[in-house]
Parts: C-alpha cells; structure tokens; sequence
C-alpha cells in the first residue's frame, strides 16, 4: 500500500486512527492519532481513508513506496516534468542521520527517560521512550517476563529532542509488567563527544500504578506521567560539577549531622512510634525466583513475611505499618484481614490511602 504523508488513515487492529505526519522507512510510519500524540505504526496495519490533497502531496518530502513497486519508464521529452513521478524512498542516510533540532540548553548532556502516560479511557498506560538530547540514538529494548523469558520490544532511531510510543500496558497486565532492559548508542552527524553507550534494565514495582504521587508533571506531555530517569547528566552536572566547593563541603556536612541526628531519634524510640512502615508482599518482591510454585505456596510466603514483619512492628513498638497485597483475586487480602480479625484486642485495621495506594493495601494500627 502507498501510504503518504497527509493522508488520514485509520488502524486495522486498534480503534481510532489519524494523520501520517512522518516516513520512518519502507515498512513503517508516524501517525498524529486523534489524541495527538505521534504514534509509529507498521504500513500494513493501516487503512488510508482519505489520501492527501493534490497540492499536499507535491510538497512531500517522501512517501513508502508499494512492497513490489513496477519500474516505470519515463519520457525523456518529459523528464523535467516530474509530477507524476514518486518520491524517492528514505536512504539508510536519511534514517540514520536526519535533520534534527538542536537545544542549546542541553549542551553535550544526555537526557534518557522512560514514560508512562495514563490513557484517556484509563484503561491503561502508552509507554514512551523520550531523547532529551541533541544526539540520536539508536536503541533497543527487550522486556523480561517472570519466567525470565525475553522479547524484543522495539528498535530503531530516536532523533534528538524527540519522543517515540513504542508499547503499551493495560490495567490487567500491570501486575505482571516486565522488566525493561534499554540498549542505547548515542552519535550525530559530524564531529561530536563520543557517549559511552548504555545499557540499563528498568523493573517496576507494580504498586506504583496506583499511587496517584507516581504521576507527576512534567515538560514533555500535557498531562502528569510517571518519570524514569535512564541517563540525567545535566542534573548531576547541576548538583555536583556546577556546585561551589565551599557549599558541596557544607552540604556534605550537613548530611553527615543530618544522619547522626536521625540515628539518634531512631534509638529513643520517638521515631519508631510515629514512623509508619510500608511492606510490600508481591511475591516477586520477596523472592528472586518463584518459577514451579503453586498459587497455595506462594500465598504461604506471603503469610509468613506478613506475621513477621506484624511481630516485629509489635516487638519494636511500632504504631502504624501498611501491608501492600495488590488488587488481583483478592485472596491475599481476604487471609491477611482473617488474622488480623483475630487479634482486634491488640490492633485495628482499615484501607490504606487509596491515593496512595489504591485498592491494593492495608493500614494496620497496633495499640
């Protein structure tokens, strides 16, 4: 299919559709969906609906030809009139080196961030890798399920000062959200500071999505996202290299006094009553590899981490401490509200913060 840029199109396998605002290559596209946001999408799961206008079409700087495009011949007593003629297709150059905007406040820095924007059904998170640099990268990314099987994720060339969607994760899935492992190389076109590349894996707690303070604001989206950091050298040029040494010396000062006090707080005990305890009983949390437990095992490690962990907030007069089981079947919930109803001489129990936690955690207060 010839898929242009201007034509409006609409997705096979997803609601919605928009307009091709960029080639990426033979095989692939930029599509400005109905939320604006700029979305890469493979030529064949594409429908174009409306094809652009004619005077649209003569100002493309390109456009993906057929799979099995026919040679035409072309009139040499019409060369010059190229008006019919198809646009060439994007060079490995093209792809590799395009022409990028520069920010002169990012200087040489990196800039590398993973993003989960919430979607407007909330039904789910799209999933962005952003460039905050003026140097292009070329990445891939491979999640890593449970069961440590990988997959590649997504590859290709982010240009500077850009961002690229490249997955998705609903609501059911969150629970089991991989772990993402980033590879990226950093170049530009010219002389410029060689970047030692990366490679970094990202696992998530999945308690996060449903604390409302994960989301925060923030300079590349219109609406609040959760922010991690992959590479951030301009913020720690900024609190280290840039700082005068008097004021790092007094900073490092006050941070060593600042841990002695607390150390101090904490044995009198005052600390220890007021603090509130957060434990979190994802099973993936409390052991590095569950592979061929059954759901019966697993909720009986989950029970033993709870008594202890309630045991030990007792014995250390602890007040208040908040158990984090998830949403899921609820099983977990139901056996740890089923002991604590039977210590109701020694403590009570309610919902956490639903802000900040959800529906996934208990809030115990011991007498």
């Amino acid at each position: 299919m010839n898929v242009k840029v201007g034509d409006k199109v609409r997705f096979l396998n997803d609601v919605g559709g928009g307009t091709v605002v960029k080639i990426i290559d033979r095989q692939s596209v930029m599509v400005l969906n109905e939320d604006d946001f700029e979305v890469p999408t493979p030529v064949s799961e594409l429908v174009v609906i409306e094809a652009a206008a004619d005077n649209n079409l003569r100002n493309n700087r390109s456009s993906v030809p057929e799979q099995n495009p026919k040679k035409q011949h072309i009139d040499n007593n019409n060369a010059d009139d190229d008006s019919d003629a198809e646009e060439p297709a994007p060079t490995l150059t093209d792809i590799f080196y395009p022409m990028v905007a520069t920010d002169k406040e990012n200087a040489d820095y990196l800039r590398e961030y993973l993003a989960f924007v919430q979607k407007s059904n909330h039904q789910g998170f799209d999933i962005y890798l952003i460039n905050d640099s003026n140097y292009n990268v070329l990445y891939s990314i491979v999640t890593t399920d449970a069961d440590e099987c990988s997959e590649s994720e997504a590859v290709g060339v982010l240009e500077a000062n850009t961002k690229v969607q490249f997955s998705t994760l609903s609501m059911d899935s969150v629970n089991l959200i991989p772990a993402y492992t980033f590879h990226l190389t950093f170049y530009k076109k010219g002389n410029f500071k060689i970047k030692e590349p990366l490679a970094r894996t990202i696992e998530l707690n999945p308690v996060k999505f449903y604390k409302e303070t994960s989301f925060v604001k923030n300079e590349f989206f219109d609406k609040n996202a959760m922010m991690i950091a992959l590479i951030d050298e301009h913020a720690a040029a900024d609190s280290i290299d840039n700082m005068p040494e008097k004021e790092f010396k007094k900073l490092m000062v006050e941070k060593i006094k600042g841990e002695k006090t607390e150390h101090k707080e904490f044995k009198s005990g005052k600390a220890i009553q007021s603090q509130i305890v957060e434990v979190d009983l994802h099973i993936h949390e409390l052991l590095d590899d569950f592979r061929g437990l059954s759901n019966s095992e697993m909720l009986e490690i989950q029970m033993r981490k709870f008594r202890e962990e309630l045991d030990n907030a007792m014995r250390k007069g602890i007040k208040k401490i908040v158990f984090i089981h998830g949403v899921g079947a609820g099983v977990l919930k139901l056996e740890i509200r089923k002991e604590l109803d039977r210590m109701k001489k020694k403590l009570d129990y309610q919902d956490a913060s639903f802000k900040e936690y959800g529906y996934g955690a208990t809030l115990v207060r011991i007498f």
